[in-house]
């Protein structure tokens, strides 16, 4: 999870200490984009308070809040100039940029963001307007494919930029079967069905990546809300193709020996009332 502390006072002590030790080790010229960091990327963020409560609740930062939008930027920038402030008495916690997530969030640098993403709308006001989720085989809807193409893309662009373990947090009103189906494409759900893992293919070796695990969505209840929580895999978990291809045609085979055993047992009962 993202680390929240007791106190916002907490927080700016740790965010110090880590900001040294990173500067220190840049002074040393180390080149490891994967410094010790407690970052927080919002996606989308609109004109939205979100980054200004998560300090207030003690988280340690820096809020990273990002926009397509040039004009809401500035005028994000206004608002919280205080977080901004050169004078040394504020520890500057926020940053703004203009990017855009769907083109692979360029204003980043691979694996540099070491808190969490937090998405409060963009994936689901896409998932909306797609409308309904096309078929494995159905490629007749240009439209569709578009929207769907694109919220997969803002999925790579979280993966390239999230450190190893972190989450990716969003919100949606959509149920899993929907929703899931639409973030992680067919192939990717059906990772996530057989497995709880979500694979992707990398490079000519024919060796499969995983990328997201421990996927966890929880209702909110008091906001009638499906929170989804995605964790970025470790670089690790790179597997033999060939052995992944003989376990999951197994785990395959027994699905479809199960489901037809059903089928069976559902056609005898109804032999048998007759």
């Amino acid at each position: 999870d993202i680390t929240q502390l007791d106190t916002p006072e907490e927080a700016i002590q740790l965010y110090q200490q880590q900001r040294e030790q990173n500067e220190h080790q840049s002074d040393n010229n180390h080149s490891d984009n994967n410094n010790d960091n407690e970052a927080i990327l919002i996606l989308g963020c609109g004109n939205s308070k979100l980054g200004e409560q998560l300090l207030i609740n003690s988280f340690i930062g820096p809020i990273l809040q990002l926009d397509i939008s040039s004009k809401v930027i500035q005028l994000m920038t206004q608002r919280y100039h205080k977080y901004l402030s050169s004078d040394d008495s504020v520890v500057k916690r926020m940053e703004f940029m203009v990017d855009d997530a769907s083109t692979g969030l360029t204003s980043l640098e691979p694996e540099s963001v070491g808190g969490g993403v937090i998405d409060k709308g963009l994936v689901d006001v896409l998932h909306c307007s797609a409308g309904p989720i096309s078929s494995k085989d159905d490629h007749d809807d240009d439209d569709h494919h578009h929207d769907d193409d694109m919220i997969q893309r803002i999925m790579n662009s979280v993966h390239n930029v999230l450190q190893p373990s972190r989450p990716f947090i969003f919100f949606s009103r959509s149920e899993p079967q929907w929703m899931l189906r639409r973030v992680f494409g067919h192939d990717g759900y059906d990772d996530y069905l057989i497995s709880g893992c979500v694979n992707g293919s990398s490079g000519s070796r024919r060796r499969s990546k995983k990328l997201w695990k421990d996927v966890e969505v929880v209702k909110l209840v008091d906001y009638d809300l499906l929170l989804y929580k995605l964790v970025k895999a470790e670089k690790e978990d790179y597997t033999d193709q060939e052995d992944d291809d003989e376990e999951e045609m197994g785990t395959k085979n027994s699905v479809i020996e199960r489901k037809s055993y059903l089928k069976r047992l559902k056609g005898g009962s109804k032999k048998s009332k007759r």
